[in-house]
């Protein structure tokens, strides 16, 4: 395993660890359908990039985990229009929500903010993506994304 899947990892088990009543799990692709969906919405944790800067004092490198939450929306059947948009509103204010939960894990001042992911420290957190429009038009599916970055805290200079 790479040191980003180590924190990407990490950060994984954290956010498990308190919000116990979610499903986590790490992905490549945010790519679910309506069926993998159904029994409820899940945080998903991958590693987004890394960032080496090489300049005259030490080398910094900085590894990006995404952080998301991805639902389904209900199906339009027979209602009619202002039943359906109520409740697409409503489950997408409950993405948003489980979202803002996930966000409070690091700001303002939150428990994971203060400690490192497998030898790397928090740097910040920044909202990718709100939320992906044409995902949600197209496919009824929710996804929202966090970015964080985290500092490698291993001096691979002397290595």
């Amino acid at each position: 395993m790479s040191r980003a899947s180590d924190v990407r990892d990490a950060v994984a088990e954290a956010i498990k660890e308190r919000l116990t009543d979610q499903t986590v799990e790490t992905f490549l692709v945010p790519h679910y359908t309506r069926e993998e969906l159904d029994s409820g919405p899940r945080i998903i944790v991958r590693f987004g990039a890394r960032e080496l800067r090489v300049d005259q004092g030490p080398d910094e490198r900085d590894i990006e985990i995404e952080v998301g939450t991805v639902g389904v929306t209900p199906e339009r059947k027979d209602h009619e229009e202002s039943v359906y948009r109520a409740a697409q509103v409503a489950a997408c204010d409950g993405f948003d929500g489980l979202m803002e939960s996930v966000i409070a894990l690091w700001t303002p001042n939150g428990p994971l903010s203060r400690c490192g992911m497998a030898e790397h420290a928090f740097d910040s957190i920044d909202q990718a993506i709100n939320f992906d429009a044409t995902k949600l038009y197209n496919e009824g599916i929710w996804l929202s994304m966090i970015q964080l970055t985290y500092r490698d805290s291993q001096d691979e200079s002397d290595e």
